[in-house]
């Protein structure tokens, strides 16, 4: 393991551009949310039909972020990362000229197979330039910014579609911005070349006749676990980003910007919860408190979002799903990085399994839950989907306590045991 003095301090540059990526990728996963009712208008389609274009990128990512995984393994983490931003660049810029719903959904998967090429390399070179001792904050400040995105998307977009007039102009400058950031990367991103520091002892790097990466991953309990309890939480999480704003528009006659602006104050939670849940980690060195708990308070919040009438309690109720959605990040990647045998290279190998799991629920979720709102109805949809909540709160409490402040309490425990 290398020291902190030994640390690179362009470790900084690094994380600045992971940052700009993480903003990037939850732009232009949900800047069609908040004016989905114009998309669906434009182009005459059905409610089914424009889940299908946020979910079908999310059906991408399941795909290719296993591929990712490969991919990065076999060319480097850098290498498929900036292949990956810049087909998400090129798919959202295209969208702003789709004529129709099929070239928008073509634009979409190919915005989908660039999220999924960079899901896997954050991790790696995560591992790579930070001190273990750094990984808990940073994790933290990486999911907090995939948050501040997603704050953007909800905030700026009604302002963006009101002063640009379209929503294909609204598609194509996000997919400009998404541009400057593939530039970025491809002018000041590196790979750090000395990976012997790994988090486990005994852990190193597989060699090629070992077999891949991925595969070992997918035989790890703490993998397995993670990947089962993002599916059902993911499923969750997409379908009300996905349409809370549609809801709140049709259940609670609010207007465009009401919804868009009562819908970011879920973002807006998640952003202080996954630097509460990072510092939280991080100080207490402890994993597992900020696991299912974390889950429990989503499917509260969730419940409330949809039951309640009154506009202060709904905006708790996705203070608490923002809470429930982002404050276990942290405590869950660094739970990954410190699961035994794990290294970069594995470690990015589990990061693209646990979250092909998770967008393979979270692909699923909009589209079925659109077709199903035609007949059922939106609010039924969006209830009956909460048992899927049920599996993060299992699987997270399954997981083991990896965390150094593990050891004190287990002398505390033995301690008091012995006391006669």
């Amino acid at each position: 393991m290398s020291q902190p003095g030994k640390l690179s301090p362009y470790r900084w540059i690094i994380e600045i551009l992971l940052l700009l990526l993480l903003t990037a990728q939850s732009l232009a996963w949900l800047a069609p949310a908040p004016i989905l009712q114009e998309i669906r208008n434009g182009l005459k389609i059905s409610l089914g039909d424009a889940g299908l274009i946020i979910s079908i990128i999310a059906l991408c990512i399941a795909i290719f972020s296993l591929l990712g995984a490969v991919v990065a393994e076999r060319i480097g983490a850098l290498r498929a990362l900036v292949i990956g931003i810049w087909l998400l660049a090129i798919g959202q810029v295209a969208s702003g000229y789709a004529p129709d719903f099929a070239a928008l959904l073509a634009c979409r998967v190919l915005e989908g197979i660039g999220y999924g090429l960079v899901i896997a390399p954050p991790g790696t070179l995560t591992m790579q330039w930070f001190g273990a001792g750094e990984w808990p904050y940073i994790n933290m400040i990486n999911f907090a910014f995939s948050y501040v995105g997603l704050t953007a998307v909800f905030r700026a977009t009604p302002a963006l579609f009101a002063a640009v007039g379209s929503w294909r102009m609204v598609l194509l400058w996000y997919g400009v911005g998404s541009t400057g950031v593939a530039l970025l990367w491809t002018l000041f991103g590196r790979e750090h070349r000395i990976e012997t520091r790994v988090s486990a002892p005994g852990a190193v790097e597989a060699p090629a006749e070992r077999g891949s990466a991925l595969m070992e991953v997918a035989k790890m309990r703490n993998v397995l676990l993670i990947a089962a309890g993002l599916f059902g939480g993911m499923w969750v999480f997409q379908i009300y980003t996905a349409f809370l704003p549609e809801f709140f528009r049709t259940y609670r006659a609010m207007t465009l910007s009401q919804a868009s602006l009562m819908t970011q104050v879920l973002p807006l939670a998640g952003l202080f919860a996954a630097l509460g849940g990072g510092i939280g980690t991080g100080m207490s060195g402890l994993r597992k408190p900020f696991t299912w708990p974390i889950a429990f308070t989503n499917l509260v919040g969730c419940a409330g979002a949809i039951v309640l009438r009154d506009p202060m309690w709904i905006r708790l109720s996705l203070v608490l799903v923002g809470i429930g959605a982002a404050g276990s990040l942290a405590a869950l990647t660094t739970l990954l990085m410190e699961s035994p045998g794990m290294n970069p290279t594995r470690l990015g190998a589990a990061i693209g399994f646990v979250w092909a799991s998770g967008y393979l629920g979270a692909f699923i979720s909009p589209f079925l839950g659109g077709a199903l709102a035609a007949r059922i109805g939106l609010r039924t949809v969006m209830l009956g989907f909460l048992v899927f909540q049920f599996l993060p709160i299992v699987m997270f409490y399954l997981l083991p306590e990896t965390g150094p402040g593990r050891a004190r309490y287990e002398i505390a425990a033995a301690s008091t045991n012995e006391t006669p």
